[in-house]
């Protein structure tokens, strides 16, 4: 198994259970976590020691691309239709197409792509206390407080 299949499978474990509702657990925290080993890491929002993740990005190793992980439902999903994902902090933007994929044991429908070269995940991620995540009309917000902390592995294996 490479890298890569060994971060998108757990990619789509973590991203599991987020299929139509939020859980109404008031002890559920949301926030930035962080990890690394062999030389890949990841860096996710969501809730610790769960499967509830609303953000993800990987890399394998330095110089590979960081790969985004999106948990998104539109009006009338098709596998493999390209959707445009625009992240956005203060004056700091990433803008990527992303590939729509069903996960048909979760009911899941996500969106993936890998983040431009020179995209500068870091100033984005440090540029305000909160990253707008759009995909056309639709907008989610989620706070910035402790990701550069929780991704410094990833930005020192991925260089950014």
């Amino acid at each position: 198994m490479t890298l890569r299949t060994l971060f998108l499978s757990f990619s789509v474990a973590a991203l599991g259970s987020l299929i139509s509702t939020w859980p109404a657990s008031g002890e559920e925290k949301l926030a930035w976590h962080g990890w690394s080993g062999d030389g890949a890491a990841q860096l996710v929002y969501g809730v610790a020691e769960s499967d509830h993740v609303l953000l993800s990005f990987a890399c394998e190793q330095s110089g590979s691309p960081i790969h985004l992980v999106y948990p998104y439902e539109p009006k009338q999903p098709k596998d493999g239709a390209l959707y445009d994902v625009t992240l956005k902090a203060g004056k700091q933007t990433i803008s990527v197409k992303s590939t729509g994929t069903r996960l048909e044991m979760d009911d899941l429908f996500i969106l993936e792509a890998d983040l431009p070269a020179g995209a500068n995940l870091l100033g984005l991620l440090t540029a305000s206390k909160r990253l707008t995540v759009a995909v056309g009309k639709d907008v989610t917000e989620l706070p910035l407080e402790g990701a550069a902390i929780a991704g410094s592995a990833l930005f020192e294996i991925c260089g950014r």
